[in-house]
């Protein structure tokens, strides 16, 4: 066990409850090692796998953390600044901008809900905090995944950031140039 904790792959396993229920006091540990084998074979390959999949451009930021480097308390204070920021800037558009009457902002407990109007649709935006991620709802993009790189906020299958993204479906749903490049971690 302590090998697999160096690895740091024990972290990660999690075998199926049946193999624990049906593991008896007289089976052996051989057996046990070799299920647990494949298990961590199969977690390694998952790891290198993502690992190939996550490479996304470098950007010009000055800080360079990626999201698997943070800590949980840095995480939960750079998501929380950015769920904030985010929050007050949909508040500022329903205060400066010709919004929908259905418009609306909530933020609490880490989830940020933004009804735009009846026909547009309703965004959410939620810290994953297991993930070290944001993971956004959109009614026209649909379901992403941010990772923390470079001091923002990545998609990593296309390698866009968080506030591109809003920048352009919100300045089209309310037909007005929106920026959220001034929003905390964009990467301006």
């Amino acid at each position: 066990m302590s090998k697999l904790l160096k690895l740091g792959v024990l972290k990660y396993f999690k075998p199926p409850s049946v193999l624990i229920s049906n593991t008896t006091r007289t089976s052996s540990t051989a057996t046990r090692v070799c299920s647990c084998g494949s298990y961590i074979q199969n977690i390694k390959r998952r790891q290198k796998e993502q690992q190939t999949y996550r490479q996304t451009p470098q950007l010009s930021c000055s800080t360079t953390t990626n999201s698997s480097e943070l800590s949980v308390n840095k995480y939960e204070e750079i998501s929380e600044e950015t769920l904030q920021s985010l929050s007050d800037k949909f508040d500022l558009l329903a205060e400066t901008k010709d919004c929908d009457p259905e418009y609306d902002v909530a933020y609490a407990d880490g989830v940020l809900t933004v009804k735009i109007s009846d026909k547009w649709g309703t965004y959410v935006i939620n810290k994953q905090s297991p993930n070290k991620q944001i993971w956004l709802s959109s009614p026209i993009s649909g379901p992403k995944r941010y990772d923390f790189t470079n001091g923002t906020w990545i998609y990593s299958h296309d390698g866009g950031s968080l506030h591109h993204l809003l920048t352009e479906e919100i300045s089209k749903a309310l037909s007005d140039d929106i920026d959220f490049s001034d929003c905390e971690y964009s990467n301006r």
